[in-house]
């Protein structure tokens, strides 16, 4: 009888895994299963086309439609691609952001945080900053762990200011905890490959802060990898750091490789005045190598249009 049923084995363990599936997917969008279907459609079938006209993209937000209310905040920044771009208004795209993260879109929640924390088109709150990056968090939104990571080195530093000036060694202590908690968040951001958070971690690794010793190498390898991701202030720190000779021995080759695509993504005219003085600095040699190495990196390097609509998408 066994033997006869063995050939159900599959199927079973099929039927069992997809219930886990659809159990944890509830979970994580917080609705009853029941109501998955018409949320997996109303996420990722019956969307929109992101350049859709802005009147269209409009009518399905008012609708309730959160990608569309997340993307149509997304077009009134400046971090929408150039040709998507609406205009820029802050305090329109954080109106909808928040439409869009009360609805359960994890990104939205997340910039949401980001909004709250810098006070960018809504008064700065760190309560509501931290509220709403723990609902990102607890979404698997990377971008989350790195909004953490700012609230918590923030309160570091205030208690860093309190123990220098009054000589205390328990808010010393206090920092100390606070610092190695902030960096505990950048390093799960950073895990998940958010470029903020992977520079935050170089910039730990290079100051030595609490329970991360100075590593220059390691510091050096997450701010290539924060710079291969498109930041463009890692980007302009590899420059530096190379030209410079600090914290890794001086390459001029490297650093003229880093500049020259700093010059290609911004088109900056001081950009472009500082490649040219370095140039005028080094061997024909150098150069050569570097052109080299700029071109490689520019081709690895996600393009502008992929790395804007890479926003788009919930779980970046």
């Amino acid at each position: 009888m066994r033997r006869n049923l063995a050939w159900l084995r599959p199927y079973a363990f099929g039927t069992v895994l997809a219930g886990i599936l659809t159990f944890d997917l509830s979970n994580q969008w917080e609705v009853p299963v029941s109501h998955l279907p018409g949320e997996f459609f109303e996420r990722y079938v019956d969307g929109f086309d992101p350049h859709a006209d802005p009147a269209v993209l409009l009518a399905l937000a008012e609708k309730g439609n959160v990608q569309a209310q997340y993307v149509y905040a997304l077009r009134h920044t400046a971090y929408a691609p150039v040709e998507l771009q609406i205009k820029e208004d802050r305090e329109l795209a954080f109106r909808w952001t928040l439409k869009a993260a009360d609805g359960g879109h994890s990104r939205a929640m997340a910039v949401v945080a980001l909004y709250y924390f810098r006070g960018t088109g809504t008064a700065k709150n760190l309560t509501e900053a931290k509220k709403w990056a723990d609902q990102a968090v607890a979404k698997g939104q990377p971008m989350g762990f790195r909004v953490l990571g700012d609230l918590r080195r923030e309160e570091a530093r205030a208690l860093k200011a309190a123990s220098a000036t009054a000589d205390n060694k328990k808010a010393l202590s206090d920092y100390e905890t606070a610092m190695k908690e902030a960096f505990a968040y950048y390093r799960r951001g950073a895990d998940a490959g958010e470029r903020i958070a992977l520079r935050m971690m170089s910039e730990g690794h290079d100051e030595g802060v609490p329970g991360m010793p100075r590593n220059y190498e390691l510091g050096t390898e997450l701010l290539r990898r924060s710079a291969m991701r498109r930041d463009l202030t890692a980007i302009r720190a590899m420059a530096e750091r190379m030209e410079e000779g600090v914290k890794v021995p001086r390459d001029l080759a490297q650093a003229y490789s880093w500049r020259l695509v700093l010059n290609q993504l911004t088109s900056k005219a001081e950009d472009a005045e500082v490649l040219d003085q370095l140039e005028r600095n080094m061997r024909l040699s150098e150069i050569k190598s570097g052109q080299e190495a700029a071109a490689k990196i520019l081709k690895e390097l996600p393009s502008e249009a992929s790395d804007a609509l890479s926003r788009l998408h919930t779980s970046r």
